[in-house]
């Protein structure tokens, strides 16, 4: 078996792990993921806050090598499953354009090459929702972060600009498995 790499994407708080989880429970070969994993999760914290507004490139090669060693263990797990991995590299991109970095999304470079997804799904969801779901599991820094317009648009922006390289799933809906179903929709070898 040669498994699909699936990458869920979003805003903080638009249900990327829910659908992820989701997702990969339907599919009895399905691995769930998710960027940064061990070990750059353990430390992750000591490169977020001040070191970002220090060093937005120091910033941005740790996401990016936390996503070279994700691939890596990725591309190991797709010889017997599929992946449904929450965040990879269009993330650290996206974050890091916002923060003024003129990265791109590369998967093939001449010091790196990163296992390109067969499929990404970019969950949007509007305001409204997004915020009452992110105030009941409590607010983290980055869902703070987002409450300011012009930062939150341009992360949208941002995303758009890769809007050829993933399907667009609303999840605004009251019921997540709405969302799912729709993303099951474009996933021909889950069971529905």
């Amino acid at each position: 078996m040669t498994g699909k790499l699936v990458v869920i994407t979003g805003l903080d708080g638009s249900g990327t792990s829910s659908i992820g989880d989701k997702l990969c429970a339907l599919d009895p070969a399905g691995i769930s993921f998710k960027t940064p994993s061990s070990p750059f999760e353990e430390c992750r914290s000591q490169f977020d806050g001040k070191l970002r507004e220090e060093s937005p490139a120091a910033h941005y090669l740790f996401y990016l090598a936390s996503v070279v060693y994700a691939s890596e263990q990725i591309q190991r797990h797709l010889k017997t499953h599929n992946v449904y991995c929450v965040r990879y590299l269009i993330d650290t991109v996206v974050s890091h354009r916002v923060a003024g970095l003129a990265v791109d999304l590369e998967y093939e470079t001449p010091h790196y090459s990163i296992r390109k997804p067969d499929m990404t799904l970019f969950l949007n969801i509007n305001e409204g929702t997004r915020q009452a779901r992110i105030s009941a599991r409590g607010k983290s820094e980055l869902d703070m972060v987002l409450d300011n317009d012009l930062v939150r648009n341009s992360f949208l922006k941002e995303f758009a600009r890769f809007s050829s390289d993933y399907h667009v799933i609303d999840n605004s809906s009251q019921s997540v498995d709405d969302a799912v179903l729709k993303a099951a929709k474009l996933l021909p070898w889950l069971k529905r």
